[in-house]
C-alpha cells in the first residue's frame, strides 16, 4: 500500500510542476505539445495525474520548458535544478541540519548567516585601498613637512 501512496504523491508532484513550468513559459497545453513533440492528450493526462511520463518524455518536457528534469522529480528542486554541493562534508551536514527541530535550525541558520556576512565583509574590505601607514607608524596629519 505504501508504494501506491508514494506513486500518488509522485503523480501530484509531476502534475503540479508540469503545469507550473508550462504556465511560467506562458504556453498552452497545445503549444507545449507542438514544441515538445508530445501528444496533447498525453500532456493533459500528465497534468491531471492520470499517467506519469516516461524518462524520455520528461527529458523532452524539460527541454521544451527549459527547466531541469530534477524539477519534476524532487520536491526541493527549483526550476533550474537542485543546487549542487561540491564539498562532501557540507553535503552530509545538510542532512543533519534538516533533521534539527525548528529552534535548533533557526540557531544554525543564524550562525551560518553571520559567517557568510563576515566573509562578505572581508571580501569587501579586501577591495578597498590600503590606508595603513608605512613602517607600522601612525601618520600625524599635523606633522610638519
Amino acid at each position: 500500500m505504501r508504494v501506491y501512496i508514494l506513486s500518488m504523491e509522485f503523480r501530484k508532484l509531476i502534475s503540479k510542476r508540469l503545469r507550473e513550468a508550462r504556465l511560467a513559459k506562458g504556453y498552452t497545453q497545445e503549444q507545449l505539445a507542438q514544441i515538445s513533440g508530445i501528444h496533447l492528450k498525453a500532456i493533459a493526462k500528465y497534468e491531471t495525474e492520470v499517467i506519469i511520463p516516461t524518462a524520455e518524455t520528461l527529458k523532452k518536457l524539460s527541454e521544451a520548458l527549459e527547466v531541469s528534469s530534477d524539477y519534476f522529480l524532487f520536491p526541493q528542486a527549483r526550476m533550474n535544478g537542485i543546487p549542487k554541493v561540491q564539498d562532501p562534508d557540507l553535503y552530509e551536514q545538510y542532512f543533519v541540519l534538516e533533521a534539527l527541530d525548528e529552534t535548533e535550525r533557526e540557531a544554525a541558520l543564524t550562525l551560518l548567516k553571520a559567517l557568510i556576512a563576515s566573509h562578505k565583509l572581508r571580501e569587501l574590505t579586501a577591495t578597498l585601498p590600503d590606508n595603513k601607514p608605512q613602517n607600522g607608524k601612525k601618520q600625524n596629519k599635523h606633522a610638519a613637512t
